[in-house]
């Protein structure tokens, strides 16, 4: 146990968000496949009623499920945004909204592998 208190060392916080962990104890990978299934979330929500396809969208969303048991955060939630993606891929033929979804959700899962990567923000998948 410290018996001194530095203000210089302790005090020192730095809210650059690049360089900040996650405050609530998340990995980079769950932060991001929660970010992408908000985006989803929200898009959808936004737009079912314009657009009739995105109903068959949510459904797929909802009902998608992952178990990968004994899997962890680096491996997991890679994972389950392929899988996502790789479920809602076949309604890319419904509409051209779902597959514009679709893809803008490509730039998002290329940040697994490259954290650094710009995801896709705005227009017809919502940002978070």
């Amino acid at each position: 146990m410290r018996d001194e208190f530095d203000y210089d060392d302790d005090l020192n916080y730095s809210f650059d968000d690049e360089e900040e962990e996650d405050d609530f104890g998340m990995t980079f990978e769950e932060d991001l496949y929660l970010m992408i299934r908000e985006k989803l979330r929200d898009t959808i929500q936004e737009f079912k009623s314009d657009y009739p396809a995105l109903k068959k969208l949510e459904t797929h969303v909802t009902s998608f499920k992952v178990n990968a048991k004994n899997t962890d955060d680096a491996k997991f939630y890679p994972l389950a945004a392929k899988l996502l993606s790789e479920h809602i891929k076949p309604l890319t033929n419904d509409s051209e909204e779902i597959l514009e979804i679709y893809e803008n959700m490509q730039a998002d899962i290329a940040r697994f592998k490259n954290q650094r990567a710009h995801g896709h923000e705005g227009d017809f998948y919502l940002t978070a």
